[in-house]
């Protein structure tokens, strides 16, 4: 719960004055913050581990713990950096299903990602990159088989 709740934006309390001037606003916002923060944890499956320490978690777990941070932060835009890197299949599907609802609810995401059956599950455009500059952009059957994307990844 409190590695998610220090995402929370303009909380009031973080002002210390606040504190004195305006304590009802702060426990106000505190309690909004904590329902949020406890929705977040029911959606991404957690909320049963929000009294635990982070350390104790699996990998799978503290992915999605990341993502539940992310979002207590009200994003636009979400950049993963290898989701699927240490995840177990299992807590892999329930982060896939999550990233989809996320989507379908106007969030978009930029995946940085080296497993290629999770490029093809979750992207569309996939861009690819080489020595820091685009490539090649579209759909995942197309990027596969361009020659350029080939030849920067497998090699002639």
């Amino acid at each position: 719960m409190e590695n998610v709740l220090v995402y929370a934006n303009d909380h009031p309390g973080e002002k210390l004055a606040r504190v004195f001037t305006a304590p009802q606003r702060v426990r106000t916002e505190e309690h909004r913050a904590r329902a949020r923060a406890q929705a977040i944890l029911d959606s991404m499956e957690l909320a049963h581990l929000a009294s635990a320490r982070a350390e104790t978690l699996s990998g799978g777990q503290k992915k999605l713990l990341e993502l539940a941070r992310v979002l207590m932060s009200d994003p636009r835009i979400i950049l993963l950096d290898e989701p699927g890197a240490g995840v177990n299949p299992t807590l892999m599907r329930s982060l896939v299903e999550t990233i989809r609802a996320l989507r379908a609810a106007g969030r978009t995401f930029l995946l940085i990602e080296h497993d290629m059956d999770l490029v093809t599950e979750l992207c569309d455009p996939v861009i690819v990159m080489a020595q820091g500059r685009k490539l090649m952009e579209g759909p995942f059957a197309e990027v596969r088989r361009d020659a350029r994307v080939l030849e920067a990844y497998l090699g002639t």
